[in-house]
């Protein structure tokens, strides 16, 4: 699975583009955009539950759940992750306590009384005020998506998410690093950041931030070199592309340390809050490839916290959601989710595209 995040590094075009789910809304009709079929297993291909999921949080202080962003299924899932995690483990907020649940309603702290907190990648760091506004009823839904970015499907993909955490009283945490800082590193290096004035570095961890490790570079390395193995083509057809910038090619430490920062602002984000709440259990919603096989924020978080509990829960579209796909060294994660790649917004644009062109 590329990782489309990539490729507008490589390219050099992440002030226009940061990820995938930054790019133009689908062709494909509205009535496309629905789950599919799913699938859990261990880590280690074994069958599993969502309820198995859940109970296994409870040893940790960290759950990434990796996703694909133009994935409905995963996104479902992911709500359903939050949800059970706030029902088992969740402190109950005024409203819950005063509400009498109806049927298939969430009832939070039946099992533990911990505070359960949201991480989003998909919210920036110099957002934060806003979302908390929005999230304390302080302004409107409309003045805050105006002042916070939201990415092309936030309605249908994160908006449940937020919607859920503000009915339940949940912090989030907006836990991405600004693109700006990210394009800049991509264009002239990691040290360019020591430039920033003060005001701006307090949206990014502490500098010298981390570097990427052996496993994770080489991750990221093969993943550029399927990318490029794709460049002048669509859904499999040749297509007439934009050339790469000059000397894009050649700027492949600068882009990967612009990755490094992603992760190591994510990491730093979800570190800096659980400072203040050590009982806390943090679910970080993030795009697959900054989590898989524990490499890329696992191994920044662990950085600022040696004694990190985390788990990993990797959503993952493939072509059978029965037969277990085992990652090409170590596991995806600790539990594997696996959903119907046929029903992400790639595969259904694709369709569209190759019979416009009369392709099977």
């Amino acid at each position: 699975m590329i990782v489309p995040a990539l490729v507008s590094t490589l390219f050099g075009l992440s002030s226009a583009v940061a990820v995938s789910a930054q790019e133009p809304e689908t062709a494909a009709p509205d009535t496309a955009y629905h789950p599919g079929a799913y699938q859990v297993f261990t880590g280690a291909g074994k069958p599993a539950t969502m309820d198995d999921i859940v109970r296994a949080m409870g040893g940790n202080q960290v759950v990434f759940v990796g996703e694909t962003h133009d994935d409905p299924t995963a996104h479902m899932l992911e709500l359903e992750l939050l949800k059970g995690a706030t029902a088992k483990y969740g402190v109950p907020s005024q409203a819950d306590s005063a509400a009498k649940p109806g049927a298939g309603d969430v009832v939070p702290g039946s099992g533990g009384g911990r505070p359960v907190a949201l991480s989003l990648e998909f919210f920036e760091t110099d957002v934060q005020l806003p979302l908390d506004e929005y999230l304390a009823g302080l302004i409107s839904e409309s003045s805050f998506l105006a002042d916070t970015r939201p990415w092309p499907r936030y309605r249908t993909d994160y908006r449940p998410l937020i919607e859920f955490a503000k009915d339940h009283d949940l912090p989030v945490i907006a836990a991405n690093a600004p693109r700006r800082y990210v394009n800049m590193v991509a264009r002239h290096g990691r040290e360019s950041l020591n430039q920033l004035s003060r005001q701006a570095l307090a949206y990014l961890p502490p500098l010298p931030y981390g570097h990427a490790s052996a496993a994770y570079r080489d991750q990221w390395i093969a993943t550029i070199a399927e990318v490029m193995k794709q460049e002048g083509t669509k859904c499999g057809v040749p297509v007439a592309h934009a050339a790469a910038p000059p000397g894009s090619h050649a700027q492949m430490g600068n882009q990967l340390d612009s990755q490094v920062l992603w992760d190591a602002t994510m990491a730093y984000s979800i570190f800096r809050y659980l400072s203040g709440q050590p009982d806390a259990l943090v679910l970080h919603m993030v795009g697959g490839f900054h989590v898989e096989r524990d490499t890329g924020i696992p191994e920044q978080l662990r950085a600022y916290m040696p004694d990190l509990r985390s788990m990993i829960v990797s959503l993952r579209p493939v072509a059978d959601v029965s037969t277990f796909e085992p990652a090409p060294s170590g596991q995806w994660g600790d539990f594997v989710i696996q959903t119907d790649s046929t029903r992400t917004m790639e595969s259904i644009e694709c369709r569209h595209f190759r019979a416009e062109r009369g392709l099977k």
